[in-house]
């Protein structure tokens, strides 16, 4: 089962290469012209992350790229697993043979993790000083889902979400030790997006969030450079904020629910297929509404 920095370090391969108010960038592979093929290379999180590298080299963004390059190298243990887990449940699926499940995917949805199973966590679990320890248990104390934070508390208050008891899982937490699931409970959840709604903020991290943050600072940064003067320079900041900030929200969405779908009814195999058609569903999200922005400021 794929941890939560695969998907969202993956969507920046999506995110870095949205610029919707160009008319050249119809024709790029972002286009949603091959959704078939564009899902195959997005279920594939080594694929989907290397495949971005070369436009955001040629766009001058050398600090993005090289954070996707080192997320790539970081990430490869896990994504290995990821794989084999897809592939495994696939095989059984033909064959007809019970599945491996590292618990019930209907029933319960385990909470992402930006570390574990990365070249970062193997590292962490080496450290022997009582200052280094010290720090490393910071670290996975900051490592949590947004479920877990006070806008996921106030999201499960709003819709009524109940967690069930804990219930064993064949998934480790940082420490190594069994990590529980629970059950997401809703009364009158229409068409169960309740539900889906509480499984796709298990499945997004904070910190994952915030390195999706940091890969677009560039950008944002750079449009600070954009304009005459200080009020040119500050309308450009602002949209450009206003770019990154809609890509990372429209694609971590988009992943985080068509993630959750595909696990709950089609295990890891459908996790990694369910992210795929996320990225494009929340790139094509983000396209659609900038271009449509931009048509309206046209007009004015």
């Amino acid at each position: 089962m794929s941890v939560n920095q695969v998907s969202l370090s993956a969507q920046n391969h999506y995110i870095n290469k949205q610029q919707p108010v160009e008319k050249e960038q119809n024709s790029s592979v972002d286009s949603i012209l091959e959704p078939v093929e564009q899902t195959v290379v997005s279920s594939v999180a080594p694929a989907r992350r290397i495949a971005g590298i070369p436009d955001m080299l040629k766009s001058g963004d050398t600090i993005g790229a090289a954070g996707i390059a080192a997320l790539t190298l970081i990430n490869l243990p896990e994504d290995c697993r990821d794989l084999k887990a897809a592939y495994n449940h696939s095989a059984c699926a033909l064959t007809r043979k019970n599945i491996p499940k590292a618990y019930d995917y209907k029933k319960f949805q385990h909470d992402f993790s930006f570390f574990r199973g990365t070249l970062l966590h193997e590292g962490m679990k080496k450290v022997k000083s009582e200052r280094g320890k010290r720090i490393v248990g910071k670290l996975y104390s900051a490592d949590k889902t947004l479920y877990n934070t006070k806008f996921g508390k106030w999201v499960q208050k709003i819709l009524g979400i109940e967690n069930g008891a804990p219930s064993a899982s064949a998934v480790k937490d940082l420490w190594g030790r069994m990590l529980p699931v629970r059950s997401i409970n809703v009364k009158n959840d229409f068409l169960g997006l309740k539900e889906l709604t509480g499984r796709a903020l298990k499945r997004t991290t904070v910190l994952g969030l915030a390195f999706m943050g940091l890969l677009e600072l560039p950008k944002i940064i750079k449009s600070l450079k954009k304009g005459d003067n200080a009020k040119e320079k500050s309308k450009s900041f602002a949209i450009q904020t206003g770019k990154s900030s809609l890509n990372v929200l429209s694609v971590s969405a988009g992943m985080g629910y068509l993630g959750a779908l595909g696990a709950k009814h089609g295990g890891a195999l459908g996790s990694l297929v369910g992210m795929g058609l996320g990225a494009i569903a929340g790139a094509a999200a983000s396209s659609g509404i900038q271009k449509g922005l931009h048509k309206i400021k046209d007009k004015d």
